[in-house]
């Protein structure tokens, strides 16, 4: 998934678009100015997580979070995600300035010196974040361990990826070695302003220009492909760039494994008409300024669940 290879994108895509065809032009993100896509509200700018994080079917936290100011505690969760996130972006930065700095170099090579690396780049994060300030010493061993056993996975995979890229080139190239090895671009900013959303989006990666993934920390919820179809349309808004596709990418780590599962998405016209729908409902609850009340059944999975008692 971070270490993607060029040509099976290709093929993966070329099979998707025969089974589900193409998105309406009007759907795309550079109309933004129609009336379907247009904010109905100015001035105000959403991240595209809190139009598709629905764990509230209510809004309701979007009302305690955007109208009444009030901040979402912070969970080993929360936390996780957060450090999750860093290491997947800390190993595709190095694998590039490692080949940069020192050259090519065999795939072994290059695993052995994201190693070392290891144990200063997870302590580096874990300060950066002020993770100490939100778990106990038990969580912060258990994270700490966690996020050194995902850093080790994906060493593995960026080493594994440069062997395959160097044994089908006859001609050695660094830049594009490079290229070939890491094509993601990982929290690509995209500005979303033009449809209400942040200016500053950051969209976890962007493979080849064409597919934007969204990496998850959790359980799988089926609102999660919201996400995608956020990034997608500021994307196109920003960029001008088709986006047909989207990766939800769920990572796992469990007694020293790491289990990713993907959930692929065609962000075709229903998927985009449901994310401008909820995107509207949430500017009319901050536009309202009025409690929505509490869902009849307020999950526990919920990030304002002790909030609302």
């Amino acid at each position: 998934m971070f270490f993607l290879d060029s040509l099976e994108v290709d093929r993966v895509l070329r099979q998707l678009r025969g089974v589900y065809g193409f998105v309406s032009e009007d759907l795309r993100g550079w109309n933004w100015s129609s009336d379907l896509l247009s904010p109905p509200v100015e001035g105000v700018y959403l991240s595209v997580s809190e139009v598709a994080n629905r764990y509230c079917s209510t809004y309701r936290d979007v009302y305690l979070k955007r109208v009444l100011g009030t901040p979402a505690p912070y969970s080993y969760k929360t936390v996780r995600g957060w450090i999750y996130h860093g290491v997947c972006k800390k190993v595709v930065e190095r694998a590039k300035s490692k080949l940069y700095l020192e050259g090519l170099m065999s795939g072994s090579k290059l695993y052995s010196s994201l190693l070392i690396d290891r144990r200063d780049v997870v302590e580096g994060m874990l300060e950066e974040y002020g993770v100490s300030k939100y778990l106990s010493q038990h969580y912060l061993d258990r994270l700490t361990r966690e996020a050194e056993t995902l850093y080790g996975f994906l060493a593995l995979q960026a080493a594994s990826r440069l062997d395959r890229v160097l044994s089908r080139v006859s001609s050695v190239d660094l830049e594009s070695v490079i290229s070939r090895v890491a094509s993601v671009d990982v929290e690509r900013i995209v500005n979303g302003q033009l449809l209400g959303l942040s200016s500053e989006l950051k969209v976890d990666m962007f493979a080849d220009r064409r597919v934007v993934i969204e990496i998850k920390t959790g359980d799988v919820r089926d609102f999660h492909k919201y996400a995608v179809a956020g990034y997608a349309l500021a994307v196109e808004s920003d960029l001008e760039i088709p986006i047909d596709y989207g990766i939800v990418s769920y990572i796992h780590v469990r007694d020293d494994f790491v289990k990713i599962r993907n959930k692929v998405y065609f962000i075709g016209d229903e998927l985009r008409r449901e994310f401008v729908e909820v995107r509207d409902e949430v500017f009319s609850i901050i536009h309202r300024g009025l409690d929505p009340g509490k869902p009849s059944d307020c999950p526990e999975y919920c990030v304002y669940y002790g909030v609302c008692g």
